[in-house]
């Protein structure tokens, strides 16, 4: 009989171990979720952060440092433009911004201003109506004025000195 409350003991003393294994598989389920969240957000941060590398800040601050603040020219008058269609011709009228880096760069387009104009004028008037129709004609048309004030400033000054061509207004009838 001692032999059987032994075994009885055992028994008890196993179930008991059986619990604790329950409570300790939850223990283990809260660490384990702890640490998901622990590293998910040490990789949240690293993202968001971004990187510290040296080389990166200082190439970042170069960019900075070179771009300087957006200042924006504007064009007095619109430009207007007859253009020839397949069906009919339409008359096209636009007004435009120049985005520089320096008061330098927006004295030389002021300065420069008629010439600006008339080599825009002259680049609008070799278009097609249909082709202005549509988005992707009015961006091409945006990127080749800003091709052809680069070239003129260039030629005038030196520089290119206007980052971008805006068309603040663009109307066809």
């Amino acid at each position: 009989m001692a032999e059987d409350d032994q075994d009885l003991e055992l028994d008890v003393e196993e179930g008991e171990e059986g619990e604790g294994e329950g409570g300790g598989s939850k223990k283990l389920i809260i660490i384990i979720a702890a640490a998901v969240l622990l590293v998910g957000g040490g990789v949240a941060a690293f993202f968001l952060m971004g990187d510290d590398s040296p080389a990166t800040d200082e190439t970042d601050e170069e960019v900075v440092e070179e771009k300087g603040p957006a200042i924006y020219v504007s064009v007095p008058n619109a430009l207007t433009a007859n253009l020839p269609g397949k069906k009919r011709g339409r008359t096209v009228q636009v007004k435009l911004n120049f985005l520089v880096r320096s008061m330098d760069a927006k004295d030389n387009v002021r300065q420069h201003l008629p010439q600006l104009r008339n080599d825009i004028l002259m680049l609008l008037s070799q278009k097609h109506s249909d082709d202005l129709k549509v988005p992707d004609g009015r961006q091409k048309l945006q990127e080749e004025a800003l091709v052809t004030v680069q070239a003129t400033l260039t030629n005038l000054v030196g520089e290119p000195t206007v980052e971008k061509v805006l068309f603040t207004s663009f109307v066809m009838q």
